[in-house]
């Protein structure tokens, strides 16, 4: 049959055009900001930083180095970036912070007095299960970014405010509505969580790795201490556990280096 008289016009190959169609739709995407982390080693893992305005997960157990990586990635956009940030705590006290800080040369009395640095202190009920409405935590969070013009946040932490809560429900739906207000705010956060040492399986309902784009988690055993990047959405991410270590200045990170 004349391949001219065939009615779809079909002549037995696709055009250049159409094969390349996809690839030019993905190419006119816009590329995805990156945020570092001031973490040594950690954005090489990650594709040169976390993705910006994303909601990162940042799970362990006591003493894993949880804290210490938030208030890093909070000093490093500071120090390095021009970006102030809020430091929002359920269960730390201030004072304590302070002295705990001050050990990597971090002023954060300094930083708080630049403007450069908001940190909220929100208080949980003392008793457990004591219902919790969580508009004045949102109150004050939406305050302290405004005022400082925050672009970095750490939450620390979703385990304490999970500590109020009886009904999985109303935790999530109040989880739901703090992700969304720090989205609105267009924040880079890390979302601290507690981790036992039995592993994520009992970890508080599980919220962390359903509300985050991302999902960092610190290990710690008797002989290493490590880091491995479970989720990171629109990122190629290293999946392998590296070898992870307290400095002077902080943290940091050793690619390739893996602790077993």
């Amino acid at each position: 049959m004349d391949e001219s008289k065939r009615p779809w016009g079909y002549s037995g190959y696709v055009p250049v055009q159409h094969e390349t169609r996809l690839e030019k739709l993905i190419s006119a995407m816009p590329t995805i900001e990156r945020v570092p982390s001031g973490v040594p080693g950690l954005d090489d893992l990650i594709e040169g930083g976390l993705p910006k305005g994303r909601i990162i997960g940042l799970t362990g157990s006591a003493g894993s180095g949880k804290t210490t990586m938030g208030f890093q990635f909070l000093h490093h956009g500071m120090t390095q970036c021009n970006e102030a940030g809020v430091y929002v705590t359920l269960e730390d006290e201030v004072s304590d912070l302070y002295q705990d800080l001050s050990r990597y040369g971090w002023d954060i009395k300094a930083a708080m007095q630049q403007n450069k640095l908001a940190l909220v202190k929100s208080q949980i009920p003392i008793e457990v299960n004591t219902p919790l409405t969580v508009d004045s935590l949102l109150d004050k969070i939406h305050h302290a970014v405004t005022q400082v013009n925050a672009k970095r946040l750490v939450f620390d932490s979703l385990s304490a405010l999970g500590f109020c809560y009886t009904e999985t429900s109303n935790l999530r739906r109040d989880v739901l509505r703090l992700c969304s207000l720090l989205r609105e705010l267009g924040c880079t956060t890390l979302l601290l969580s507690e981790m036992p040492d039995r592993g994520e399986a009992t970890m508080r309902f599980g919220l962390a790795q359903f509300v985050t784009q991302g999902m960092m988690v610190l290990h710690l055993a008797h002989t290493y201490r490590a880091v491995e990047i479970r989720k990171m959405r629109a990122t190629r991410h290293d999946t392998n556990v590296h070898r992870m270590r307290f400095t002077d200045h902080g943290l940091q990170i050793t690619p390739g280096e893996h602790p077993f």
